[in-house]
């Protein structure tokens, strides 16, 4: 935890980026994990739907880093105000689903606006260390960043490569935490949702043990994104879900595993 953790009150920041806002798969992972961090008490949390702020895109003038206070000069939406709460945030959540092999199209415009919250480019070489390419103009001491995303895709080195390739670079390899969870769409909507209770338990477990040691194991990180269903079970609902114009599924096909 922060070293101000028992002085004051952490605050959680949660910035979902999914369109679905509250029926979102993946934030409902994200409530279950942070459900797990707060039980240990002195945290107080945000949750701020992307999707629902008016945001206008980046003009790329890059007038933000000539300003003295690094802000943007659009001042009619809704990122100033989500900027000052990101920087008071102790502990900013990235919730976001996969879509297409990238940040999805809401989060990536909120991130462009926010370049003046890091170090403005002088022409420096790339770091070797694997240190943030800017670094940020306000460091909050402390401040914990954490990525929770989920997808259909099995492979996760492959298919979130370019995600956090990106990360990587604003917050620096080691910068912040990423959890992820292949086979959401089949987690969510089938097997009549015992799945997706076992998923959500192993994130606030996953949150609880963060709490405690302001870290998540390897061995969590892996059981995240363990797939829960076989790959020939799995085949079967997509086929089906895109051949069936009536939204019927071979519920009971799936059903059959949902020991494993």
């Amino acid at each position: 935890m922060a070293e101000n953790a028992e002085t004051k009150t952490q605050r959680i920041l949660v910035l979902n980026g999914s369109p679905k806002k509250e029926r979102s798969g993946t934030l409902k992972l994200t409530r279950s994990f942070v459900a797990g961090l707060t039980e240990y008490g002195g945290y107080e949390t945000e949750f701020v739907h992307i999707s629902a702020l008016r945001i206008k895109p980046c003009l790329g003038c890059l007038s933000c880093w000539a300003r003295e206070d690094a802000t943007c000069v659009i001042k009619d939406d809704d990122i100033p105000a989500l900027r000052k709460k990101i920087e008071d945030a102790d502990v900013v959540v990235f919730c976001m689903p996969l879509f297409f092999f990238g940040i999805p199209g809401t989060v990536k415009v909120m991130m462009d606006r926010l370049l003046g919250m890091v170090n403005p480019y002088y022409g420096k070489p790339i770091p070797t260390d694997g240190s943030s390419l800017h670094g940020a103009t306000k460091p909050h001491p402390g401040q914990r960043f954490i990525l929770i995303s989920s997808c259909a895709w099995v492979e996760k080195d492959v298919v979130y490569a370019s995600v956090f390739s990106q990360l990587d670079m604003i917050f620096g390899k080691g910068g912040y935490l990423a959890l992820t969870t292949p086979q959401m769409n089949a987690i969510v909507y089938h097997s009549n949702g015992r799945r997706l209770v076992k998923m959500q338990a192993n994130y606030k477990a996953a949150g609880e043990e963060y709490a405690k040691t302001g870290t998540v194991s390897k061995e969590t990180v892996d059981k995240l994104a363990r797939p829960m269903f076989s790959n020939e079970v799995y085949q079967m609902f997509y086929e089906n879900m895109w051949r069936k114009p009536n939204g019927e599924y071979l519920l009971n096909e799936i059903d059959k595993e949902s020991n494993r």
